[in-house]
């Protein structure tokens, strides 16, 4: 079955990167959303016409407004931007008070991907050794990223690892079996290939619960 999950990653992260090329560039309209309601029903709190969209990288954007107010909100209050149809972003800061975990490592609006069951983020990959000791970071143009599950039961946000895989895939065990019979399971791309498996199977199961549901239960405001 074609992967619509991965379809989607890969147009909406090409979208990304037009907009780090082009940094100065403005955008018609971006609309803002403070609740998972607002994201799941597509329901905007606000819209900025015309903002400043500064794209540190595809994964890291900022968004500015001759309006301090406004831009202090934009940080610290907006859960969600989108830029276009079809690109949405989550707030990290946002994310840090709602979740613990990886969330952390995130910064600025960072691209989400989602449905009513599950989501996703996507950012950077893990800096080389040479990022490390000469200060770059060449993880993006070498097309490396790494993914991140957004767990609404237990509210963490967790970088999908090989370990943090196999627990995700408990739920579906001839997925799981499959996964740590694999020689290269902790190879980028083996570990990317079952996480969409998860997402697919997540997204069509019967039993897995709502985000909606689970923002409820835990009732998770935006400060």
């Amino acid at each position: 079955m074609k992967n619509w999950f991965r379809d989607i990653c890969v147009v909406v992260l090409a979208t990304c990167a037009s907009v780090a090329m082009a940094q100065s560039q403005q955008q018609d309209t971006v609309f803002f959303y403070t609740s998972w309601e607002q994201i799941i029903y597509q329901e905007p709190e606000a819209v900025v016409i015309d903002p400043y969209i500064e794209a540190v990288t595809p994964y890291e954007i900022y968004f500015f407004t001759p309006d301090e107010k406004v831009n202090a909100s934009i940080e610290e209050n907006y859960l969600a931007a989108t830029l276009g149809d079809s690109v949405w972003l989550v707030n990290s800061a946002c994310l840090k008070e709602q979740f613990k975990g990886d969330a952390k490592h995130l910064n600025g609006f960072v691209p989400v991907f989602f449905n009513d069951k599950v989501a996703y983020i996507v950012s950077n990959g893990s800096p080389s050794v040479k990022d490390i000791l000469f200060g770059t970071d060449d993880s993006y143009y070498n097309g490396e990223v790494n993914f991140y599950y957004i767990d609404f039961v237990n509210r963490k946000v967790l970088k999908v690892t090989p370990a943090v895989l196999s627990s995700l895939l408990e739920d579906y065990h001839d997925l799981q079996m499959r996964y740590e019979g694999m020689k290269d399971f902790k190879k980028r791309p083996i570990i990317e290939d079952f996480f969409f498996k998860y997402i697919d199977r997540a997204s069509q199961d019967v039993m897995h619960p709502y985000i909606l549901d689970l923002v409820e239960t835990h009732d998770m405001p935006i400060n």
